[in-house]
């Protein structure tokens, strides 16, 4: 059908209109189009992914202005056509104005990187990682392709800020999201299961087995469960600090032993095995605080409304932190809902009920006062140093012990760095 000037013009008008009013719809199409050419690269080398962006225009399967944002082609306001903190550019890599492309096979072990690392640790590429996600569990929910050109159209609550992210996902899924884009789905998979420690044994998701409790006094924990405890799940790396404190990132494999969904007696009291809830504590973003707090947002601040249903004259339950804090200070609580309406808020209070599930000598020199775990357990190199794992045990009883109990939350305090987290809970009739 041939187009008069006057419906030229009119056609002309509505796109741009559109245009105006989603700016990204273009950015949109193009890294769908991106993304279906490394798929046809994909068919045609046994399954595997492209190293760089620029591969596909080499075999041409896209043009040379291809992978790049039409904002950056017009070089509009707000583009950053220079990307100078984008990974998947620079030597051996894409040039400068093309997408940020997540399975990059620029190799990564080096710099900061390699201080996290075993000494003997092979080589690795983001991609090597990254798709090591893709082949997990919420798969759908991992970033191939990002453009950070559109910062000025972003909505709330990711306008106004220098890290904005537009994303494409392998199901062609296009999202909002800060530099992690990880953030936006850790109810799901917490960042640390989805960083270098993939390749370094972390399991999951899913953080924990098919088989339900078959204590009648344990509760079903699984659908908050964020990490099996047998790897370092509370860092992003294998290793943890420097220098002469470099070691071993802590975890709890002396306690579960790598068996989960299963029953243990622990101090003559039997408990439910599975995997443990992890939240997020106040994050310390200060350069000195690096070793001494949660430096970003890794896990949810809250887990909320798992079933009792049943009157109970209390309950116990054995926990720990990922960090320390002030003797006294408050971690977080459990909260206990009545069918009735009410609630009783329990505290878990650092230096009293609970304490950081491992210290080395000088930190256990100064917890005078501290509850005596329920289970310890003491390393030696070749973790790096001597140091001890810790569980320990809350118990409370119910004040309304003939109410019916018909949820249960798990809060963490966001004014307090410990990060608590649960591992099993018995309730007591």
């Amino acid at each position: 059908m041939k187009l008069s000037g006057l419906n030229l013009a009119l056609l002309l008008s509505a796109y741009t209109s559109s245009a105006d009013q989603n700016p990204c719809l273009a950015c949109d199409r193009e890294m769908r189009k991106t993304f279906e050419a490394v798929q046809a690269w994909r068919r045609a080398n046994d399954g595997r992914y492209p190293g760089r962006l620029a591969d596909l225009k080499s075999a041409g399967l896209l043009p040379y202005e291809g992978a790049i944002c039409p904002e950056v082609i017009r070089e509009a306001g707000g583009a950053d056509a220079a990307h100078r903190d984008a990974s998947s550019r620079g030597e051996a890599g894409d040039p400068s104005g093309t997408y940020e492309y997540e399975m990059s096979d620029k190799v990564l072990k080096s710099g900061i990187e390699k201080m996290y690392l075993p000494a003997d640790a092979p080589a690795y590429t983001r991609q090597d990682f990254k798709a090591e996600l893709l082949r997990r569990p919420f798969f759908e929910q991992v970033a191939i392709l990002r453009c950070s050109s559109h910062r000025a159209a972003a909505p709330p609550p990711f306008d106004g800020h220098d890290d904005t992210r537009r994303n494409a996902t392998v199901e062609g899924k296009i999202y909002w999201s800060r530099l992690y884009w990880e953030q936006l789905w850790l109810d799901d998979v917490s960042y640390c299961a989805r960083e270098a420690n993939v390749l370094f044994g972390l399991k999951g998701p899913p953080f924990f087995t098919p088989r339900a409790p078959t204590l009648p006094q344990a509760l079903d924990l699984r659908k908050w469960n964020c990490a099996f405890g047998d790897h370092a799940w509370w860092w992003t790396y294998p290793i943890f600090d420097a220098g002469a404190n470099r070691q071993t990132a802590a975890h709890l494999r002396p306690f579960f032993e790598e068996k989960h969904g299963r029953s243990v007696f622990i101090a003559r009291e039997e408990w439910w095995l599975d995997g443990l809830v992890q939240l997020q504590g106040r994050v310390l973003s200060g350069p000195k605080d690096l070793y001494r707090g949660p430096g970003m947002e890794a896990f949810v601040w809250q887990k909320l409304g798992v079933k009792v249903e049943r009157s109970i004259a209390g309950a116990a339950w054995l926990q720990g932190t990922a960090w320390p804090a002030g003797a006294g200070e408050i971690c977080g609580w459990l909260v206990w809902h009545y069918a009735e309406g009410k609630s009783e808020r329990v505290p878990i209070i650092y230096g009293k009920t609970t304490g950081r599930f491992w210290g080395d000598q000088k930190q256990i020199e100064g917890e005078m006062g501290f509850p005596e775990p329920i289970w310890k357990f003491q390393e030696s190199p070749p973790v790096g140093k001597v140091r001890w794992l810790r569980v320990y045990r809350q118990s409370w009883t119910n004040p309304h012990p003939d109410l019916t109990v018909s949820t249960l939350d798990f809060v963490s305090n966001r004014d307090c760095t410990a990060a608590p987290f649960l591992i099993a809970v018995n309730l007591q009739q």
